[in-house]
């Protein structure tokens, strides 16, 4: 596949996967809604630096790993939701007061989980992998590997933020405390059902 051809499909391919539903968006749907924009960019800095290093990871390190030990891809699937719904408690969970200043004082992801998180969501695992298998050309495979990285950067970056905004837009519309409940809860079962699915819906 000719350079330019190949940037292009690999372009399209993480402008779809970034800017659809997963566990990395809802969560910055769910932080700037209940927290505001700033109290999500350690979680859009999170997912942004720490996908393609997941993604370099894998490509360099791990792939080889995959077929010599099945078991240890195994148990991450459980892990990776035992994760998920921790970070679902903690949005179901987050307090809601009626002074802004206090409700915004902690934010339910840090940049610290939000860099974790890549490692146990399937749809980073599942972007990853494709990334690697099929959009890296055997003759260029690390420099193609590296610059995909490089593009899921720019993609990753403007795509979770558009959803913590869109968080603080719809919270412009929802301002009592039941409706914020319900919404933070709405976000929490959507997150474990999108991983629920991705992990389980093949089988």
């Amino acid at each position: 596949m000719p350079g330019w051809d190949w940037l292009a499909a690999l372009v399209l391919f993480e402008f779809a996967t970034g800017f659809t539903p997963g566990p990395n968006n809802l969560l910055a749907l769910a932080i700037g809604f209940g927290h505001g924009f700033r109290r999500a960019i350690p979680h859009i800095m999170g997912v942004t630096i720490g996908f393609p290093l997941m993604l370099l990871a894998i490509g360099l390190f791990v792939r080889p790993l995959m077929e010599r030990m099945p078991l240890l891809f195994e148990l991450l699937r459980y892990a990776s939701l035992a994760f998920v719904l921790y970070l679902a408690w903690n949005v179901a969970t987050a307090p809601v007061a009626q002074e802004r200043s206090t409700q915004q004082s902690r934010a339910p992801v840090t940049f610290g989980q939000s860099l974790l998180l890549q490692w146990v969501n399937p749809k980073a695992w599942a972007g990853a992998l494709s990334i690697v298998t099929l959009y890296t050309r055997p003759e260029h495979f690390t420099g193609d590997l590296f610059a995909a990285a490089f593009v899921t950067i720019f993609m990753l970056l403007p795509a979770v933020s558009l959803w913590a905004v869109s968080g603080r837009v719809i919270q412009r519309f929802l301002h009592r405390p039941r409706s914020v409940r319900r919404f933070n809860r709405l976000m929490a079962i959507l997150l474990v059902l999108s991983v629920g699915m991705m992990l389980f819906g093949s089988q």
